[in-house]
């Protein structure tokens, strides 16, 4: 009787070491994802970004490009222009840095203004991220 209590003792001792040993894994959970899921390279945007973003297009890109971002033939200023439709997979394929490149520096043989002058860094980025989210929905 005494050697039954004597290792039933020790096996509580056991367990009762090994639930407070330093094992700091216990709640940690590994996702090991082998898939060859596609991700978006491009962040999302905020709320916030897409308001300023849309009011930037409004003000300064719908004119020429359309609320829609159809773009096609307009007279702007007496001149008559044809800009390009941002929904194309042309202007898709783009990345963003050529597109701010021609929001900075403008296109001037086919009569895009450059708005390095008028337009922030923030608010560039903030309509292309508007023009990506709105115009170019995959």
């Amino acid at each position: 009787m005494k050697l039954f209590k004597y290792g039933i003792g020790m096996f509580f001792a056991a367990v009762f070491i090994t639930a407070c040993s330093g094992n700091t894994n216990t709640n940690s959970v590994v996702i090991n994802n082998t898939t060859n899921t596609p991700v978006s390279a491009r962040p999302t945007a905020t709320i916030d970004e897409l308001a300023s973003g849309r009011k930037v297009y409004e003000i300064n890109c719908a004119i020429c490009h359309k609320d829609n971002g159809s773009g096609g033939t307009v007279e702007v200023e007496g001149k008559k222009l044809d800009p390009d439709d941002l929904t194309s997979d042309k202007i898709k394929k783009f990345s963003d840095e050529k597109i701010i490149r021609y929001i900075l520096n403008g296109v001037v043989d086919e009569g895009m203004p450059a708005f390095k002058d008028k337009l922030s860094e923030a608010e560039i980025r903030d309509v292309v991220r508007y023009i990506r989210t709105q115009f170019h929905k995959m």
